[in-house]
């Protein structure tokens, strides 16, 4: 694994599209302890690798064309602040060549979220001890969502109560759908306490597709690296 001549910190800020989102220089007094070595390396080989190395086996296998393609194509690992709250910056080799951005976000930051038994437990230990969410900048698409961003489908909808027309016409109520992430668009991923666990339900325009959870994150995140 090598840095890409000419990933500036501008092109990691265009790639992440945020405009809450800026680069820390030095060491933050706020920064999660385990992050030093990371934040202290000299070359984006040794970030990248301080970084990976506290992620978890568990985990990683969960996500195995993802994690395989992920590592090959890492060109950095920065740390950021979006909205106030600290993350690494995993700065990744995209298709043709473009940069794609990853934020893991503090693991300090977490908080359960409901329907937390349906989790996969590779799952609650990455969550709970690497990041509280690794996704896209938008702190939802393309992984895992910020615990704090984990909303049900019925307040997704901007209706917390439930969507009456859904809920009398789907077998599992919008209230008992939690978005545990999307592709940034329209397709939801749910978990439910009315699904088997390790299951996970592929929501869109009305359809609910009950997939495996390890085999539907493994090729949701994958896409981006897809040539």
């Amino acid at each position: 694994m090598s840095g890409l001549p000419g990933v500036t910190d501008d092109a990691i800020l265009d790639a992440a599209f945020a405009p809450a989102l800026s680069l820390v220089v030095g060491v933050p007094d706020d920064l999660h302890p385990e992050w030093l070595p990371v934040v202290t390396a000299a070359t984006a080989e040794e970030r990248i690798a301080a970084a990976l190395a506290r992620w978890t086996l568990d985990f990683t296998g969960l996500v195995p064309q993802f994690f395989g393609e992920f590592c090959s194509r890492l060109l950095d690992v920065r740390l950021g602040r979006a909205v106030g709250n600290l993350a690494l910056i995993y700065v990744v080799r995209g298709r043709d060549d473009e940069v794609v951005v990853w934020m893991g976000w503090d693991p300090r930051q977490f908080r359960e979220p409901r329907f937390w038994d349906r989790f996969p437990a590779a799952v609650r230990i990455f969550l709970q001890t690497v990041h509280a969410g690794f996704s896209h900048p938008d702190g939802i698409s393309g992984g895992l969502a910020q615990v704090g961003e984990m909303n049900t489908y019925a307040e997704w909808a901007e209706e917390p109560d439930g969507l009456v027309d859904w809920d009398e016409e789907q077998e599992i109520a919008s209230t008992r759908l939690l978005v545990i992430t999307s592709n940034g668009t329209n397709l939801l991923y749910c978990l439910s306490p009315d699904l088997p666990t390790g299951t996970i339900a592929l929501v869109y325009e009305g359809d609910i597709d009950p997939q495996p959870f390890g085999a539907s994150i493994d090729a949701l995140m994958l896409r981006p690296l897809e040539d």
